[in-house]
């Protein structure tokens, strides 16, 4: 038989050398795909971080969180939250606290000019914690309001508004667990503080206290539950002309309010009732200086989100019933420290 010439070997030795060279290829170009995607995703990590630092809350705040009792009324979006902390707020939570959110949600303070300038937030708060969970314990569990007017600041002014809510509103039945965080406050001629109610029935509560001259500590009450002078629906429903005290939450409207909806020249806000669905376009003159401090808290807040104190009131005619008038603002988030409100 006749050998094979090496000639007859070119054909195999060159399409294998071709098979490698493919293969090479493709390798190559799927690494150049791989750096490709990568390159790519950097680019857009990159963009995500600038976009999300651009959506943050205004540093006056400490952070935007979501209010575990105001889970059905919120989409859970860390950015839509209720921005309900600010940034007196001068401590973190306790490592030595019973489990609970790790991030607060409370209400802001207002500022109070020509006030007695005592030490301003709590001083070693953390020593009175047992102290703060007897008074906290007692507000929730108290039965009747009687004792929980006890345990509540200011209790000579707020009781009517107490007996004009709780013939509305019947109190919750709370199982106490513990106290979670506290945060002292640091608000000039103040002394006060956050602290998170754990319960075993229920979702935390966040509130606001204030350390009494005596030594004691008392709730706010007003802010715990959000107290207005109407009921959201009956608000909307009646369309009152004489201005009613409400806490909401205010955003920039998500598009632009016909001239029905707000008169020209006037800044307008999105509103909604922390307990409603209902959202409303509250109007007022930006130019008037007694509108300042709310610009300033919305300013704050990013114009997202911002818990305000407001009076409102419908315009007269009230043509959609979508519009509202702010007649005033009062303190600042959901605190009213002054003594002439409602």
């Amino acid at each position: 038989m006749t050998k094979p010439s090496t000639a007859d070997n070119y054909p195999p030795r060159r399409s294998r050398a071709r098979r490698r060279e493919a293969m090479i290829n493709a390798a190559a170009t799927i690494l150049g795909c791989m750096a490709l995607v990568v390159m790519i995703a950097t680019v857009v990590r990159v963009v995500m971080i600038k976009l999300w630092e651009s959506a943050k809350v205004n540093p006056e705040y400490v952070q935007s969180v979501y209010d575990s009792d105001l889970d059905s009324k919120w989409s859970g979006k860390p950015v839509e939250q209720p921005s309900l902390l600010a940034s007196q707020a001068n401590t973190t939570p306790s490592t030595q606290q019973p489990h609970a959110n790790s991030v607060p949600s409370a209400i802001s303070t207002a500022t109070k000019d020509n006030l007695p300038q005592t030490s301003s937030s709590i001083i070693d708060i953390e020593s009175k914690r047992s102290q703060i969970e007897s008074t906290v314990r007692g507000f929730f569990e108290a039965d009747g309001l009687e004792q929980k007017l006890a345990f509540a600041r200011d209790p000579q002014r707020v009781r009517p508004l107490m007996e004009n809510y709780y013939r509305h509103h019947p109190q919750d039945n709370y199982s106490w667990r513990g106290i979670g965080w506290i945060l002292p406050v640091d608000e000039p001629g103040y002394r006060l503080a956050y602290a998170q109610a754990l319960f075993s029935n229920t979702a935390p509560v966040s509130l606001i206290i204030e350390e009494q001259e005596s030594g004691g500590f008392r709730v706010d009450w007003e802010s715990s539950v959000r107290y207005g002078e109407l009921d959201w629906a009956e608000f909307i429903r009646t369309k009152p002309e004489s201005p009613k005290l409400f806490r909401v939450i205010a955003s920039k409207p998500r598009h632009t309010p016909s001239a029905e909806e707000a008169p020209q020249n006037t800044e307008v806000i999105e509103i909604k009732h922390p307990d409603g669905e209902d959202t409303l376009y509250a109007w007022f003159d930006r130019q008037d200086p007694r509108f300042q401090p709310l610009v300033q808290q919305l300013q704050t807040g990013n114009w997202k989100d911002v818990p305000l104190t407001l009076r409102l009131c419908y315009p007269g005619r009230a043509g959609s019933g979508k519009s509202v008038k702010i007649a005033d603002v009062e303190g600042k988030g959901w605190l009213i420290l002054q003594g002439t409100r409602s």
